[in-house]
């Protein structure tokens, strides 16, 4: 059996479709599954055994740089996927882009989510077999309900994202932290003064902190938190996504924002509290008893507004969000707490 999955971006959504591919493997041992994804995160989609062939695929380009050129490139890809005939070809995103890619594949109709589960409702008119999925509930469960009855199965309670024998050469070190203090949006950035204030706890209680970045903006809170916790360190280059996936794992412990390396951490099994303000993490937050999804105690009325400018801030403000600033590093540093101890009481049943 061949199965052409469909999930370009981004990168906590490919990590979301780790447990589906676990899951088919787990039914159809010897099925081959091809995925189609961005370019940028070809090397995400190569950790997982299940995938047979990865399939990169440059869209956001082509749709930015619409030239002669890049149609011609478009054209010679979409021959080369037609290479091959599909037994199962799935649209596991449920966007036009997503379905219009899909389209370009050869085999037997595409399966795809129906008209009340898609995030956009005209993608339905792309498939040959739609499937009501319930759009409330995780984008994991939602991804995973929609391969298994697109081939006929029932997805079983384990969680198996099917990433970790990647990395079992790497040591875990049981008194290093890693802070991830970047994401796309300012709405969700955590306050610098918190950062710090977590950083002095997390020294003065022994531990080690790496603090990872991604842009020169992360780069000056790094600095920042560091000239408040000279123990602390960051990495001197940008890291490849492979690196960072080395040092999550070597980390005991994780505190992230709502970014694709919260996830990752997350798909890791490394305890990870992950922090949110703007948006909300019931759908595509941190899933898995090792992870904690952390937000104000007492929720503001405009939570969440997924939004990337907070309404009560001036423009182009860089200050912290209220959403954000109101989470205070001692509740965030007990919550870690809890979870490396029900991480170290996990580990010691198991030996």
């Amino acid at each position: 059996m061949r199965i052409l999955l469909v999930k370009m971006s981004s990168m906590g959504d490919i990590f979301h479709t780790f447990p589906a591919i676990s899951d088919i493997k787990k039914k159809f041992p010897d099925a081959e599954i091809d995925w189609v994804v961005e370019d940028s995160f070809k090397e995400i989609v190569a950790w997982h055994p299940g995938v047979n062939k990865v399939i990169p695929i440059q869209l956001r380009l082509w749709a930015k740089e619409r030239s002669k050129k890049n149609w011609q490139e478009f054209k010679r890809w979409r021959q080369a996927l037609r290479t091959q005939n599909y037994d199962y070809i799935i649209d596991a995103q449920g966007l036009l882009k997503s379905a219009t890619v899909a389209r370009c594949a050869k085999g037997h109709g595409i399966d795809g989510y129906d008209k009340h589960s898609a995030r956009e409702p005209i993608t339905h008119w792309f498939y040959k077999r739609r499937h009501n999925i319930d759009k409330d509930q995780h984008a994991v469960q939602r991804t995973r309900q929609l391969v298994g009855k697109a081939l006929g199965y029932t997805p079983s309670k384990k969680l198996n994202f099917g990433i970790n024998q990647n990395f079992t050469h790497i040591e875990e070190n049981p008194r290093k932290l890693v802070f991830i203090i970047g994401t796309s949006w300012v709405t969700k950035l955590w306050a610098t003064s918190e950062w710090q204030a977590l950083g002095k706890i997390a020294l003065d209680a022994g531990y080690s902190i790496e603090i990872i970045w991604g842009s020169q903006e992360e780069q000056a809170i790094a600095d920042n938190i560091i000239s408040a916790c000279p123990q602390a360190t960051r990495p001197e280059q940008r890291l490849s996504i492979t690196r960072i996936a080395e040092k999550l794992v070597e980390a005991v412990g994780v505190i992230g924002l709502d970014t694709g390396f919260s996830h990752l951490a997350g798909a890791l099994e490394t305890p990870t509290i992950a922090l949110y303000g703007a948006t909300s993490p019931v759908k595509v937050g941190l899933i898995g008893e090792h992870t904690r999804n952390l937000q104000l105690q007492e929720p503001l009325d405009c939570m969440p507004c997924h939004k990337r400018h907070c309404k009560w801030l001036p423009e182009n403000s860089h200050e912290t969000p209220q959403c954000m600033s109101g989470i205070k590093a001692e509740v965030v540093w007990q919550a870690l707490q809890e979870k490396l101890s029900a991480h170290a009481l996990n580990d010691s049943n198991q030996h």
